[in-house]
């Protein structure tokens, strides 16, 4: 092989992967410092050295790592947000990403064990629960995602017929809080686990839905979820468990579901022959890192859970490349 230009792409390409980590951690850095609130306006490396407690000579080399990164703009000496760290890095932002970011900064320790994971196939259960400010940015992250998904299934789906939501594994409420947004007939149910339904209160409180939420705590595969429900959402669930715990966890929801009510199941859904999509493969070993038996699943396995719990067939629908829906009904 002799082709210049093909080896320069392809060895560019392996750089780019090779590189990664390290733009990561200057954003980690830079979202630690708060260095996004710093640069609302316009601002020089030394002011910001002086505000950050940093030395001037790491402060310019980290402004203009994420001048490369696209994530700030440099005018004369001085640095500023660009439109993509507005909109996504300044808390309060439209499409703020702060959360699920720190969320992914504390995983990056149990990163350094993939060998390990990959050599045993799976990760001790966690001792302990996520408490604290652990939790509370696992679940809001869970809410920078949430925000875009949930205007894109209303994009997707129409929702109008439906009155009594169950959002199961519901985090934040964020599905849950938008589809009432759209739809005034509705009304909801969140599930999840105690600590969980705490951080939900307040999200439900803020958008002032009160009157139109109920609240049940549990284990989503040994407690009860209600029952009475047209709809049953389940989002980025299913990856966190065994093939066998899904399903359970479907047959459960197919229980809580009236006669001719209907499930959708959205998540990183791979297809059959897991050739994709990329985002989808690379994700399952997120699941290898950090839990026992977690994986992204096929539309065959998904169909193969909802089959046996007695919903009828089931159709697939895309959102994004690498957010898929599977929405079957109970029969009437």
């Amino acid at each position: 092989m002799d082709d210049l230009h093909q080896l320069r792409e392809w060895t560019g390409y392996i750089n780019t992967i090779i590189d990664g980590y390290k733009k990561s951690r200057i954003l980690f850095t830079a979202l630690n410092a708060d260095v996004f609130e710093f640069l609302e306006t316009e601002i020089s490396a030394v002011e910001l050295a002086a505000a950050a407690g940093w030395s001037e000579r790491g402060a310019v080399m980290l402004l203009d790592g994420l001048l490369a990164m696209n994530l700030v703009e440099k005018h004369e000496g001085r640095y500023q947000n660009s439109p993509i760290a507005r909109e996504c890095l300044m808390a309060g932002s439209a499409a703020y990403q702060g959360n699920i970011l720190r969320h992914n900064m504390s995983a990056w320790n149990a990163w350094e064990n993939l060998e390990e994971r990959v050599r045993t196939g799976t990760c001790a259960p966690r001792a302990e629960r996520r408490t604290g400010e652990a939790l509370r940015n696992f679940i809001l992250g869970m809410s920078n995602i949430a925000q875009l998904s949930a205007r894109e299934v209303l994009e997707t789906m129409d929702l109008s017929i439906y009155t009594h939501l169950l959002d199961l594994g519901g985090g934040p409420a964020t599905y849950a809080i938008t589809f009432l947004q759209a739809h005034a007939q509705m009304k909801a149910t969140l599930f999840d686990q105690p600590e969980v339904v705490d951080i939900a209160r307040e999200q439900v409180a803020s958008a002032g839905l009160d009157r139109r939420f109920n609240y049940i705590a549990g284990n989503c595969l040994s407690d009860s979820m209600g029952n009475g429900y047209d709809l049953v959402f389940i989002s980025n669930l299913i990856h966190s468990f065994r093939d066998e715990e899904n399903g359970t966890l479907i047959k459960k929801a197919y229980d809580a579901l009236i006669p001719g009510g209907t499930l959708i199941i959205k998540d990183f859904i791979v297809e059959d022959d897991r050739s994709g999509p990329p985002y989808s493969l690379i994700f399952a070993l997120q699941m290898l890192v950090h839990t026992p038996g977690g994986n992204t699943y096929t539309y065959h396995e998904i169909q193969g859970w909802t089959d046996a719990a007695g919903f009828g067939p089931g159709k697939a629908i895309s959102l994004t490349p690498q957010t898929r829906m599977w929405i079957a009904q109970k029969p009437a």
